[in-house]
């Protein structure tokens, strides 16, 4: 299966939760209404939490007809990248549009949940499968340390927002992920206040999530299992909750022999640019055996297309 990143769409690729996903970036970098430390995509330059049309939606449109025309065996189209995809004013148009051209196609929205108590954004989301929000902060003190969001947006404005798309999107599973940052919200009254404040928004499931690729701060280190292990037997006692575990699902790519150096290079960079990746990560998404494409990177790194730093995993690497 190709890969492809045209303005705004990207992948298919595998995702730990969704399996084989098609991404949909709205944004330019780096827009969002949150500045969280762990983002795999660097710090947010334009700090906003102002909905408009960042990119023409038709044209949004017209890439993702370029690529679900031709049926590729995904499993989700997925409203994530760089930003928070719902400052996108179009994204109701856009997800009306799969709906009605491609209805076999799960919709997934990955997001930040500051935008969900506006009435007219949480219609233009009625159509969606899934929504899979964040909620990093137990308390004020933790949301602001961790995510560093726009002024306007506070704990309560999310809690509130949560509790208003599921009343007014009730048909949408919910899956409410919650970031663990040891030091700050990985205490069992940090446990106790997000289970409270899971039952009052009643998603489907809790997702616990660690650092599994470089953020924005280097301080930032991956949650231990027993850690996780005890917050999730606290919140549980409310809401049932899992464990991100890694994907190992391998899409094929065909004709890689035919491809010469350039293109094979534009592949691989592709890739790295919706996140970065080691190249365990690359083998598993390209289908490229591990023993060549760790030569190729290194190939790469020296002429200076790729830069590599050490992650909780191993090497990772981004273009330069």
């Amino acid at each position: 299966m190709n890969q492809i990143k045209t303005k705004c769409v990207f992948g298919p690729v595998p995702s730990r939760r969704l399996g084989l996903s098609l991404g949909v970036d709205l944004l330019p970098f780096k827009t969002c209404s949150m500045d969280c430390i762990y983002c795999e995509c660097g710090a947010t330059t334009r700090l906003t939490s102002e909905r408009k049309e960042y990119f023409p939606t038709a044209d949004v449109i017209a890439e993702l007809d370029g690529v679900l025309s031709k049926n590729r065996a995904i499993d989700y189209v997925t409203f994530s990248g760089v930003g928070e995809p719902t400052l996108h004013s179009g994204i109701g148009e856009i997800i009306r549009h799969i709906r009605k051209n491609y209805p076999h196609l799960k919709i997934c929205l990955l997001t930040n949940a500051t935008l969900l108590n506006d009435d007219k954004l949480c219609e233009e989301l009625k159509p969606i499968d899934l929504i899979v929000p964040s909620l990093d902060g137990s308390s004020e003190e933790e949301l602001f340390r961790i995510n560093r969001q726009e002024k306007s947006v506070t704990l309560d404005s999310i809690v509130r927002g949560l509790q208003h798309f599921r009343r007014c999107v009730p048909s949408a599973a919910m899956w409410l992920e919650i970031f663990i940052v040891p030091g700050v919200n990985d205490s069992m009254e940090s446990a106790e206040r997000f289970r409270v404040l899971a039952e009052k928004i009643a998603p489907n499931k809790v997702q616990l999530n660690s650092l599994d690729r470089p953020g924005v701060v280097d301080w930032v280190k991956p949650a231990d299992s027993a850690t996780l292990d005890r917050i999730a037997a606290v919140i549980g006692r409310s809401v049932p909750v899992e464990k991100i575990a890694r994907t190992r699902q391998q899409p094929e790519i065909r004709n890689l022999d035919s491809l010469d150096v350039e293109q094979y290079n534009e592949l691989i960079l592709k890739t790295l640019r919706s996140r970065p990746c080691t190249a365990e990560d690359l083998s598993a998404t390209l289908g490229i055996p591990g023993d060549r494409i760790e030569p190729h990177l290194r190939r790469m790194e020296r002429a200076g297309l790729l830069v590599s730093e050490e992650g909780t995993r191993g090497v990772f690497y981004r273009p330069a």
